[in-house]
């Protein structure tokens, strides 16, 4: 012990010596108001110090929401500096950093509206993005977009930004958006596709990417949770307190509509509100004829004063959806791999409510309180009809109508021929509510924490299946083909209940360096119910009906098919955090050590588990970045120790699919999983790089053991060795007045290791599988006044190769595209887009998978202030816009193809008014 404090005594001397010689800067910025104090904060303004002599850049950062501002930066002898207080609108306001003391309080800095100069044009390149701080900040105006376009139709423009229009999941240099913000305040918080399909591109005048801290984590200054990176979209000054509402309706073929009214008001300081509803399915391209999508929600935020302010939102969802799909599966084993073909549809109905609030109240200058709940109903209603057959050979079937040609295969290529309908019903109801308590105990800025949370989450569920199975390898006593034919119910209750509270000290050492220490105690228990019907001999009612349960069916309970599942999960968090920062440097360093004791009470049929196992888990992090001038480096480190599920440690098997049978593995061990990133940026030059690797020790795969008869697989899990999946990116973009250019290219590598048993007396195989994977993509762009012209171009490549009978398969992706809209005379606006792709590999035939997609659209504003617009939009012009994915597991490779709508037109109507609401706030 004694070593270990002279130690780290020894690590924190250079620390506090190189402290001593940094100077901080702090203020508020803040701007004339009418009020009892004659002023208010500014939040987001430039804050920089300059260098005397020849005003370098040295530092600089932007103001919080509450205007506030600290910089620190180390200064150079015989060096005089200037502090440059800005905001766009504003005089900037200068201050000279006379004296030698270490801290300079500038305290209020009044910033006055600037004088508006008629007739004068500046004209000066746009910059795309700059990097202030931790923060990207980007400029919305360098990326043009049509007229009326949402925020989705800008981040697909914003390089580093990828976008998933199917799912709505966003992530910039490949890491996730989590959240998106509006002047600093959530929006929908939890809802990224409320802000990407709703909020106008015309409103927006920046957009800030960064990690952000919670509540609690600003209470505090440390930073204790995993990374939270957030979109925070800040508002034009004159669209600041100003309500913009607007309704659309439109209609088309194919059964398209699209009703929108919504109506939003944003302050600068954060306040907003808006309601949004919305009917449409102009998104959903499968050809269900009963797609569509409903919602009507509302988001606010309200600051009552700099103490006490409240937010939340309240949505509610209905959605209804379904697709024709069919998918090729081909599993690799040592004795001919098989193959597997499937075709069906089917259709999900839900309904979701959900709510949020949250309360942030500053008791006095020492106490903080934020409390947050949650409450959500959600209500699924899904079947599914689908048919599948397994071949020892592969018959080459049209994998976009499978079964239209299976007649002559012959049966000694047959394994299994599987027709299968199902349905599902499901409700479930969820609470959660959280609260921290924080008190400063002095000046310095130590602090005691109080943290409390709670989740209730109770499901129902009922499943009915029929379904009607023929083995070709297993003969009856009769000599033929093994027929199986079944018709189940089964129903299910699962309530989960999690309490914990914990408790926190956070001290600061030095101004650059805090800790923290904390202890949190987590109590959950989880319950699963399941009850499991036959109902063959009900086949005549419930075959016409899947769904009808008929009289007496209580009596045919099959016990072995049943399940009672109940838990309890008891676990102690001790966490310790230590964050320094200065003008150059960031480092978070944390650990966190996890023991637990896990019960499992769970009986199948006349097979029951009971036992407790006590483990312990580890999570360290670690995160540093340097920055200077324009350059910054990070590296993060992140570990988790995660313990096998109980159900995978000693749960009774499960049959109830003859074809799909699991087991569990007392002897499993933790898995250790475990990431490394390191990013290069340098904003002037548009350069950014990163490398990433992620690899997990005591991986846990499901060993199979396959029946050559049925082509029916039992598995169980196990621990293995090798999986680890490595990756690297470089960006680069450059803009020329009105000309720009986007490019990168990036690549992966990875190891998925499986096992697989064809026969149960022998030993299970390793089926190692290495995928490979490249890409590049370049966009080129001009943007006149008049308009914006657009080319871009991609190429993906994708390699796996397999060790059981080392089967190798790729897969090259082509794709091209234009996008572009030009105004023209009479307020009318054009706008086409065309992506052509193609691609070639392993069983794709040339040409099966062209497809050249084409949309265009025409849009006349008229009215005084262009507040009215008619539009038609046309899109997949040509009817050729096809939906397939492929890809590779540890034990074989599939493709799915999903039936696309084809062309449809839709003419749309569309108001918009903007009122100014009371006296305008910056």
């Amino acid at each position: 012990m004694h070593k270990f404090w002279t130690l780290l005594l020894l690590l924190l001397v250079p620390t506090i010596l190189f402290a001593q010689k940094t100077r901080t800067v702090k203020g508020q910025v803040c701007i004339v108001a009418e009020n009892k104090d004659g002023k208010e904060p500014l939040p987001y303004a430039s804050v920089v110090i300059l260098a005397g002599k020849d005003s370098t850049f040295v530092k600089g950062a932007a103001s919080d929401a509450n205007g506030h501002f600290n910089l620190q930066f180390i200064p150079q002898k015989g060096t005089d500096y200037l502090l440059k207080t800005s905001y766009t609108g504003m005089q900037s306001v200068f201050h000279q950093l006379d004296g030698k003391s270490s801290t300079l309080n500038l305290g209020s800095i009044l910033l006055e509206e600037g004088i508006e100069l008629g007739e004068v044009m500046v004209k000066g390149q746009i910059r795309e993005m700059e990097q202030v701080g931790d923060t990207t900040v980007i400029n919305a105006a360098a990326y043009k977009t049509p007229e009326g376009s949402y925020l989705e139709a800008l981040v697909k423009r914003i390089p580093g930004m990828e976008y998933d229009s199917a799912n709505k999941t966003l992530k910039y240099n490949g890491l996730p958006i989590k959240e998106i913000n509006v002047n600093g305040e959530a929006f929908f918080a939890g809802d990224n596709r409320m802000a990407l399909e709703n909020l106008p591109v015309n409103i927006i005048s920046k957009i800030k990417v960064y990690d952000k801290k919670s509540k609690l984590e600003k209470l505090t200054g440390v930073k204790t949770g995993d990374e939270n990176y957030v979109l925070d979209l800040q508002t034009k000054e004159e669209f600041n307190g100003t309500l913009l509402a607007s309704g659309k309706a439109g209609y088309g073929n194919h059964n398209k509509k699209d009703f929108d009214l919504q109506g939003n008001y944003f302050q600068k300081n954060g306040n907003n509100l808006s309601v949004i509803a919305h009917s449409g399915n102009l998104d959903m391209r499968t050809s269900y004829k009963d797609n569509i999508q409903e919602n009507v929600a509302m988001n606010f935020m309200k600051k009552f004063n700099e103490k006490l302010n409240i937010n939340g939102n309240l949505m509610y969802y209905h959605n209804n959806q379904g697709n024709e799909s069919s998918t090729y599966n081909e599993q690799y084993l040592t004795s001919g791999n098989k193959y597997q073909y499937s075709a069906g549809n089917n259709t999900n109905r839900s309904h979701t409510m959900n709510a949020t609030m949250g309360l942030s109240w500053q008791v006095d200058s020492m106490t903080f309180v934020h409390v947050f709940g949650n409450f959500s109903l959600i209500r699924n209603n899904s079947t599914n009809n689908n048919r599948q057959a397994t071949f020892n050979e592969n018959p080459h079937l049209n994998i976009l109508d499978p079964f239209s040609g299976i007649d002559h295969v012959p049966n000694e290529q047959k394994v299994n021929d599987i027709a299968m309908n199902s349905l599902m019903r499901g409700d479930q109801q969820r609470y959660s509510f959280h609260a921290n308590i924080m008190r400063r105990l002095n000046k310095k800025g130590s602090s005691i924490g109080l943290t409390a949370q709670y989740n209730d989450n109770k499901g129902e569920n009922e499943n009915f299946s029929i379904s009607s199975t023929t083995y070709y390898q297993l003969k009856n006593s009769a000599g033929r083909d093994s027929i199986l034919y079944r018709n189940q119910y089964a129903s299910s209750l699962s309530p989960n209940r999690e309490q914990g509270i914990g408790l926190m000290f956070t001290h600061p050492f030095t101004k650059q360096l805090r800790s923290q220490l904390s202890y949190n105690f987590n109590y959950s228990k989880q319950q699963d119910d399941r009850n499991t019907y036959d109902l063959s001999g009900f086949m005549e009612e419930t075959e016409e009906k899947v769904g009808f349960l008929p009289p007496g069916y209580e009596a045919h309970y099959i016990d072995s098919l049943s399940n009672r599942s109940h838990s309890t999960t008891l676990q102690h968090a001790i966490d310790f955090y230590l964050n320094y920062s200065d003008t150059i440097w960031n480092v978070n360093l944390g650990l966190s050590v996890q023991p637990e004791r896990r019960t499992l009470d769970q009986k199948t049929g006349l097979q029951r588990a009971d036992t407790a196992i006590y483990s312990v888990g580890f999570r360290p992090t670690l995160r540093v970045s340097w920055q200077k001038r324009k350059n910054r480096l990070t590296f993060s480190y992140f570990g988790n120790s995660r313990q096998p599920s109980l159900q995978d440690l000693i749960s009774p098997t499960n049959n109830s699919d003859p074809l799909n049978i699991t087991r569990s593995n007392p002897n499993l061990k933790p898995t250790y999983d475990q990431y490394f990133r390191l990013e290069a940026q340098n904003t002037d030059k548009g350069i950014f790089a990163s490398l990433n690797l992620q690899s997990r020790i005591n991986s846990y795969t499901r060993a199979v053991t396959y029946n050559q008869q049925t082509g029916g697989r039992e598995t169980y899990p196990v621990n293995i060795n090798g999986n680890w999946n490595a990756g690297g990116m470089l960006r680069y973009q450059k803009r020329i007045k009105s000309f720009g250019i986007n490019a990168n290219a990036g690549g992966n590598l990875s190891q998925n290791i499986g096992l697989i048993n064809e026969n149960q007396t022998e030993q299970p195989e390793r089926s190692t599988t290495h995928n490979t994977g490249i890409n590049s993509e370049l966009r080129l762009y001009y943007q006149p006044k008049w308009g914006n012209l657009e080319l871009n171009g991609r190429w993906d490549f994708q390699h796996s190769s397999n060790s059981l009978l080392e089967t190798n398969t790729y897969t090259r992706n082509y794709t091209f595209g234009l996008n572009t809209f030009a105004d023209i005379p009479g307020n009318i606006q054009l706008r086409t887009d065309a992506n052509y792709s193609f691609r070639n590999g392993t069983n794709i035939n040339k040409g099966d998978d062209d497809q050249l997609v084409w949309n265009a659209s025409v849009t006349w504003r008229f009215l005084k202030k262009k507040q009215a617009e008619l539009s038609a939009n046309w899109v997949d012009i040509l009817s050729q816009q096809k939906n397939y994915y492929r890809g590779t597991m540890a034990d074989g490779l599939y493709e799915r193809h999903t039936q696309q709508i084809g062309s449809y037109f839709v003419i749309s109507m569309k108001y918009r008014f903007n009122q100014p609401l009371g006296k305008r706030k910056h």
